[in-house]
């Protein structure tokens, strides 16, 4: 089972639900009932899990040559790729159920996007195409705002999308700190990334570039919605961890993971940020009979 749950990129799943949840509570302003919770949280998780192992059958023979994702080619062959597209298939077909059932079409089709996006087009075609897949790539990481957001809540709220450009710029950014740490490994599984194609110094522009389209992203979120000074003097504190994390990580080589995990952890506390700004603002009533 652990394995399993590896193949399944529980660290992803756990971005997935924290956003997911993120986007409720930004659409209803309110508590969501702890069965709303649970089958939205459900959903988003058998939907990343999925399309993660998905990702991994199809990056099989390109992972056997990464010291840092040989381990998953050796989990695919002890559990069978037959096994593993069976189970990969009944959880997408599973996330899909509590949205259908409940009429949020509008969720349903963000999750069938995130999906593809991700399991399909990023996987077998963009990754594999050239350097920049990653910004278009980002879109399966940020869908999870909107899908926990309209999954309980029809209603358009700009504060939402802007989480959702948010978390698509951070993408990119994130993971090409990753590929100045190991661009020596994706060279070994033959995958084009931004510092193999055009260098170092080309990468870290484009970090830089958007990068630092992140925290006037964060600040317009607070004020678009009114969100209290919980966020906004947070976030601002948080943004600017973020660019002088980033600044000195990608030019140092031995900082580069730090940037990476830097990326990381301004994205959560944002999320958290936005999570105890909109409880603190709710009446004490909205906590009853939940």
């Amino acid at each position: 089972m652990r394995d399993i749950i590896r193949l399944a990129k529980g660290s992803i799943i756990f971005t997935v639900v924290v956003t997911g949840f993120t986007g409720m509570l930004m659409a209803r302003r309110s508590v969501p009932t702890l069965w709303e919770t649970l089958w939205v949280l459900i959903s988003l998780t058998l939907s990343s899990g999925s399309s993660a192992i998905m990702n991994n059958l199809l990056d099989y023979e390109m992972d056997k040559h990464m010291r840092r994702t040989e381990w998953r080619s050796k989990v695919i062959d002890r559990f069978g790729k037959r096994n593993l597209w069976v189970l990969a298939l009944l959880m997408s077909a599973l996330s899909f159920v509590p949205l259908i059932h409940y009429g949020r079409l509008y969720a349903a089709v963000f999750t069938a996007l995130a999906i593809a996006s991700y399991a399909i087009w990023y996987t077998l075609y963009l990754k594999r195409r050239g350097p920049f897949g990653a910004i278009v790539g980002g879109l399966p990481g940020a869908l999870p705002v909107l899908i926990g957001a309209y999954a309980i809540s029809d209603r358009f709220a700009p504060d939402i999308w802007l989480l959702f450009a948010f978390m698509m710029l951070w993408q990119p950014a994130h993971f090409w700190a990753l590929t100045l740490k190991i661009q020596g490994e994706y060279e070994k599984g033959g995958v084009p990334v931004l510092p193999l194609v055009y260098g170092n110094e080309y990468t870290q522009l484009y970090i830089l570039i958007y990068g630092l389209s992140l925290p006037p992203l964060a600040l317009a979120i607070g004020l678009v919605a009114g969100y209290g000074w919980v966020y906004l003097i947070g976030s601002g504190i948080a943004s600017i961890y973020y660019v002088i994390r980033t600044v000195r990580g990608i030019y140092r080589q031995e900082q580069y993971g730090r940037a990476f995990f830097a990326s990381i952890i301004y994205m959560l506390v944002i999320m958290v940020l936005l999570n105890i700004d909109i409880f603190l603002h709710l009446p004490m009533n909205a906590f009853m009979g939940k």
